[in-house]
This record gives C-alpha cells, structure tokens and sequence, in this order.
C-alpha cells in the first residue's frame, strides 16, 4: 500500500500549493462503497444528471470492479471558508428551487451557493485534476481524481448556476470532468470512520463543511 516517502512529500507539497488543508494516502479497500448511496443522488440531489453524475458515469457495481483493481488512494481535504448557518445548512436543496422569503436569509444561501460552485470551480475541480497529472509524472498510469459533487466548470460567470450540457449535448468540457464520489456510490462517512477522521454531522450550525475528494492510485 506504502509509496515511495519521496512521492508522498509531492503530492502533499503539491495540495499544499493548491489549496488543500491535508492529505493522506489510504488502503483503497478502506474506501466504503454501497449501491444505496446514489439513492441520494437520484432523490433529493439537485446535480443530478450533471456529467459527472449517475447516468453518466459507471455504476456502482461497475466502480466496484474498478476499484478492487486499486491499491490505494489518496484522501485530500480541501479549505473552506464557507459558513453556513443551521437553516441554510437544513434547506439548501429545498432553497434551491424554492427561494426563502425572507431576504437576509436568501442573501446568504445565494452567497453560500456561489461560493460553492466558485470554490469547486477555481480551486477544487483545477486542484485534482494537478495532482492527477502529478501522480501520472511519478508513473501512477491509472490515476484518476474525483470530484466532490457536480462539475462547475460552466458555471456562469456570476455563479449564479450551471450550465451543464446534460443529457442535452455532449459535454462542453470532456477531458476535465471526473467522477463525483458520491455517484460511484462511495461512502465518504463510513470511509473516515475507518480511518478514524469525524464526519461533520449535519446539519451545519455555523461552520464551513470540509470538501474531501479521493484520487485512485494503482
């Protein structure tokens, strides 16, 4: 499972430079995946048929073939310094499609979602794909990053929404998506329990979540 110590102080060096807080290389069998996952997905996920989302992407029996021929991977936390409030937090979807009423209050969600999808955007989604290119230099030829969520790289210019070709078109950006985690149906919660790392409970009660995305190793 062990890498050489040289190439775990690039890639930390690397995430580091990046905008990553931690990063640690795990057994690939740690990683928990369970078909029900992308229930969640599929209900109550407003990203849904994002390209980088179920349908697009292997099933959950498919990535659990795929995965089984990884030995490890590595778990990268990023920064964030997104704050959200307990009603936001217990809302975001539903304010999704159904603004709140009151105006502080839908200032805030829309300052939340945009610096979500502006986070992924600029920092997150760019990040993984350097360390995937990183881990390619190094001779990891089967490396391959996730992203945390939807794709935002055509997000709008204000971050107000995304403009995701769907099932509409081919994808606008093809060789820089990645697969959302939770679409593979991994279990990012039971996956840091084995490890020992807390979950952040929800909902969030003013504090800023931890985005974690996970680049398979062989």
């Amino acid at each position: 499972m062990m890498i050489p110590d040289e190439d775990y102080r690039l890639f930390e060096e690397k995430a580091g430079e990046l905008g990553a807080r931690s990063v640690r290389l795990i057994p690939a069998e740690y990683i928990v995946v369970e078909n029900r996952t992308v229930l969640k997905c599929i209900f109550g996920c407003n990203g849904y048929g994002s390209r980088v989302c179920p349908p697009f992407i292997p099933t959950v029996d498919e990535f659990r073939k795929m995965l089984a021929e990884y030995d490890r991977a590595l778990l990268v936390e990023w920064k964030s310094e997104n704050v959200f409030s307990r009603e936001i937090s217990e809302n975001f979807v539903k304010y999704s499609v159904s603004p709140p009423e009151n105006e502080e209050i839908r200032k805030q969600y829309q300052e939340n979602l945009k610096t979500v999808m502006k986070d992924r955007k600029e920092t997150i989604q760019p990040g993984v794909l350097e360390l995937e290119k990183l881990a390619w230099t190094l001779g990891y030829n089967t490396a391959l990053a996730t992203f945390p969520g939807m794709c935002t790289w055509c997000a709008t210019i204000d971050y107000s929404g995304v403009n995701c070709a769907g099932d509409r078109a081919p994808c606008h950006h093809p060789t820089l998506r990645r697969p959302c985690l939770m679409g593979l149906g991994i279990r990012l919660d039971k996956t840091l329990d084995k490890m020992g790392i807390p979950f952040q409970k929800f909902p969030l009660e003013d504090v800023a979540p931890s985005p974690y995305t996970l680049m398979l190793l062989d």
